[in-house]
């Protein structure tokens, strides 16, 4: 198993959009990996949609949110 080190950090792809597979439910984040600023690779992030919902939930939370509506909205 190889480590990595630990000044890597990984940033969305912007000029690619997520995608989605209506009958799975997968979700595929497109992500960029860093060593401090410089690009070192790309790799997609590949969530269920069980795994997906709960990601967007805690990332709400953690951005201050208090809760999801039914929908997945954020409310403050």
């Amino acid at each position: 198993m190889t480590f990595l080190p630990a000044r890597l950090h990984a940033s969305t792809r912007r000029e690619e959009p997520l995608t989605t597979d209506v009958v799975t439910g997968e979700v595929r984040v497109p992500i960029a990996l860093y060593d401090v600023d410089e690009r070192r690779g790309d790799v997609d992030l590949v969530l269920s949609r069980a795994e997906g919902q709960q990601l967007l939930k805690q990332l709400a939370e953690a951005c201050g949110f208090v809760h999801l509506k039914p929908g997945l909205e954020a409310v403050r």
